[in-house]
């Protein structure tokens, strides 16, 4: 089998998620090979020379995401041409999956002219696409799989697999170093401590890719990952979860085994994390197991507002969470998410100068302020109540022909004022700078 990565927003992340599947697939009998197009310079040519050479059974494009995020920019256009040519190089199977794709996986399918994709987690499903691929009457059988039949998407279930019966530990297929710069100082990889989030923020996909159960893998089968990481020349790594605290009770047993390893004397790492469900304690005993750097999202200064998001937090929460990093030394970077429902000048001007008295070292805005509004979302329910139509004075983006949200729309509520035109403003600077600098 062939795994693919398309992406090519510099500077590059590893493709994590290709690593993870590489190393089920092999467990499982499987010959896999890598073609990572992060770094090529002519993509196309990387492409024909990689499948003059390879014969492959199925073909695996992991579309990491649909979006920027920030600057109206639908990275997906700029995949397409990509998936495109792996599709005339090829006369196997080809498979979509990724967390961006499983955002709005139908809509994905047919963006791509594609007719297999896997939305959610990949190992236990690929595991069994790779002796299923050309047998459609077993598809019913793969979790997460979707598959046109007489015209239609059909979709399974997502996958909720123990993630302890995978072997994550074992990774290798991607090249890390290529992914260092400045002298090592940055880049790195990411490792998952779990999957899924049971929370229920309104803007939030996260449950649509990973699903809302939280599956928590043993903290020693981390380690043994970070360990294997560390021989292949990572000396830095992002726990790539949602948030690392929920439950903090498993963050603390991950932070215990790091410190069991000396890991703070062989790498550093860092990771998001929720003002809810974090103390001293926990500050602490990240700060000893080798963690130099959290980043947390307030999201707001406002208890309503926080309520109205279906944030699991409060103010409360936040000025533990700010004492708690400052107290022990733990680096810590804050990110506001300004412009959600509800939002206006008075809400705006109270979480500035609640901000402002907790005196942070770090304050960043989220997307920029404002939210995109992804598929199957409280957010997006939330938008089809109020009117998803250019009338709408909470949207901008892609609203015309856009009604399934694969491109960017971003709620940005009009009660702020004129901070809206200079949001806009903004993004679209940020719009045309990436043409002109897109490789």
């Amino acid at each position: 089998m062939v795994l693919v990565n398309p992406n090519r927003l510099q500077p590059a992340p590893a493709p994590v998620a290709l690593d993870y599947l590489a190393s089920e697939l092999e467990r499982h009998g499987a010959d896999v090979r890598l073609l990572d197009l992060s770094h090529a310079g002519n993509v196309q040519k990387a492409i024909s020379d990689f499948f003059a050479g390879v014969k492959a059974d199925l073909v695996g494009i992991s579309i990491r995401n649909l979006d920027d995020v920030v600057f109206n920019i639908f990275t997906a256009a700029e995949i397409k041409p990509i998936v495109e040519s792996v599709k005339r190089s090829i006369s196997c199977p080809l498979v979509l999956g990724g967390s961006g794709y499983s955002i709005a996986p139908e809509q994905a399918l047919d963006y791509f002219g594609v007719e297999l994709g896997v939305a959610g987690e990949g190992e236990e499903a690929l595991v069994k696409l790779v002796d299923y691929a050309d047998v459609p009457e077993k598809y019913c059988e793969i979790p997460g799989l979707l598959w046109r039949e007489n015209g239609k998407i059909r979709r399974n279930p997502l996958g909720m697999a123990d993630v302890n019966s995978f072997h994550l530990a074992k990774r290798g297929k991607v090249c890390y170093r290529d992914y260092m710069y400045k002298k090592g100082r940055r880049g790195g990889t990411g490792v998952q401590t779990k999957r899924g989030c049971s929370n229920n923020c309104i803007y939030c996909a996260v449950p649509n890719i990973e699903g809302s159960t939280v599956r928590l893998r043993d903290p020693k089968e981390i380690a043994d990952e970070m360990e294997n990481l560390v021989g292949l020349g990572v000396n830095r790594i992002f726990i790539a979860d949602s948030e690392i605290n929920h439950p903090k009770e498993h963050a603390m047993e991950i932070c215990e085994e790091f410190i069991r390893r000396n890991f703070r004397n062989k790498l550093t790492w860092q990771a998001y994390t929720s003002p809810g469900q974090f103390d001293m304690q926990l500050a602490e005993k990240m700060k000893e197991a080798g963690c130099d750097m959290t980043f947390t999202t307030l999201d707001s200064g406002v208890d309503d507002l926080l309520e109205r998001w279906n944030k699991p937090f409060r103010t409360k929460d936040i000025v533990q969470y700010v004492n708690a990093c400052r107290q022990t030394g733990l680096g810590a970077s804050y990110c506001l998410s300004i412009g959600g429902p509800g939002e206006n000048m008075d809400t705006l001007l109270k979480t500035l100068g609640f901000v402002q008295s907790l005196k942070p070292i770090t304050v960043t805005f989220g997307e920029p302020p404002g939210l995109r509004v992804y598929p199957n979302t409280p957010l997006a329910e939330i938008v089809r109540e109020e009117g998803f139509s250019p009338s709408n004075p909470n949207l901008s983006g892609k609203i015309i022909g856009n009604e399934s949200l694969l491109e960017p729309v971003y709620y940005l509520s009009s009660q702020i004022g004129a901070l809206v035109p200079v949001i806009k403003a903004y993004r679209k600077l940020g719009e045309l700078h990436h043409k002109l600098v897109a490789r």
